[in-house]
């Protein structure tokens, strides 16, 4: 029986001093909780490694965790002076209870001696059947953890970047013609622009133009300042390696952006020719924003339907934005032409 069991327990204190090596590495690149969780896997499979005891004291936040370590270690090598400096740190510190208290996990990991453990692991089968069982579960539980975290990573990069396309998409504007720009197919039809004809009965040309003049200044005014907005927020979403966190932080003062935009658009009392494309322009912000809403959704749970939401809010806001746009440009042409004729016309 003793011949059958020593391979056995050669393969566990190997597996022991694996995870012991990767708990310290884990704690050398400064991910202690990560370390914590090897290190204690590694003392739950040979209590006995002394190294291991000391370097889980140091991951651990709670004082009196550590003095259970550092204790475990002394159990192991009285002489050890780290344990001890370790401990006598402790009780200078005003966390500490003074009484050691075993981390999860650790509460039937005491540190034996070595010949005591060594004898317990050859004379006992029960140990050696109840140590393949949590071998078996521990890959199973090992392979869940770290297969469904990388899973989940590369969906989120994948929609990450999906959704950055998509609203750099919304706030540029495409070079295609005026007829695919409308073929977005907006839900609700809208009517087409009144002409200034209308308007020409009822004020003098000279009044026209002045408020239209007026109202294309201040709006201009307004749309630079979301094109630097746009800008600032391409900047720190495009940049390699970027944090969501930091695109967090760029959505949120794109928002307030279009926030403000939308609050000096009501300041504004365009001229009737221009009324049609001023709501238009609105009503494509507002949809921005509640785009951008769907998107911060998305960065705190990295939802799907978040993700298709914001996606679709860009594209109406976009056909919106642009049939403003277009309306206006096609407004100030039309005024530039009738100055023309007006300023040639005997007096």
């Amino acid at each position: 029986m003793t011949s059958s069991i020593e391979p056995a327990v050669k393969a566990n204190i190997g597996e022991a001093q694996g995870l012991y090596q990767r708990g310290v590495a884990a704690a050398r690149s400064g991910q202690k909780r990560i370390a914590a969780g090897l290190l204690t896997r590694s003392l739950q499979l040979d209590p006995s490694c002394e190294l291991a005891w000391l370097w889980l004291s140091g991951v651990l936040e709670d004082p009196d965790e550590q003095a259970f370590c550092l204790e475990a270690a002394l159990k192991l090598n009285p002489h050890n002076q780290h344990a001890r400096r370790g401990l006598q740190f402790l009780r200078e510190r005003k966390g500490y209870t003074g009484a050691a208290r075993p981390a999860p996990g650790l509460a039937a990991a005491a540190a034996p001696s070595s010949p005591a453990l060594n004898q317990r692991r050859g004379t006992d089968p029960a140990w050696w059947i109840g140590w393949r069982h949590s071998l078996r579960e521990t890959r199973r539980a090992r392979l869940l953890l770290w297969a469904f975290p990388i899973a989940l990573l590369l969906v989120a990069l994948v929609l990450h970047q999906s959704l950055i396309l998509t609203t750099q998409r919304a706030w540029t504007r495409p070079s295609v013609p005026e007829e695919a720009v409308f073929s977005l197919a907006l839900t609700t039809p809208v009517p087409a622009t009144p002409t200034i004809a209308p308007i020409l009965e009822a004020e003098p040309l000279a009044v026209v133009e002045g408020l239209t003049v007026s109202y294309l200044a201040a709006f201009e005014a307004v749309r630079a300042d979301l094109r630097a907005a746009t800008a600032a927020y391409r900047e720190a979403t495009s940049r390699p390696g970027g944090a969501s966190v930091g695109h967090v932080a760029a959505t949120q003062r794109l928002r307030a952006s279009v926030e403000a935009a939308m609050a000096a658009m009501g300041q504004l009392r365009p001229p009737g020719t221009l009324q049609r494309a001023h709501d238009d322009y609105r009503r494509g912000l507002e949809l921005q924003l509640a785009g951008l809403d769907a998107l911060l959704e998305f960065y705190s749970g990295y939802d799907v339907a978040n993700a298709n939401r914001a996606a679709q809010r860009f594209q109406e806001a976009r056909a919106y934005i642009e049939r403003a746009q277009a309306g206006l440009a096609g407004q100030a042409r039309q005024l530039a032409a009738m100055s023309q004729v007006s300023s040639q016309t005997a007096r």
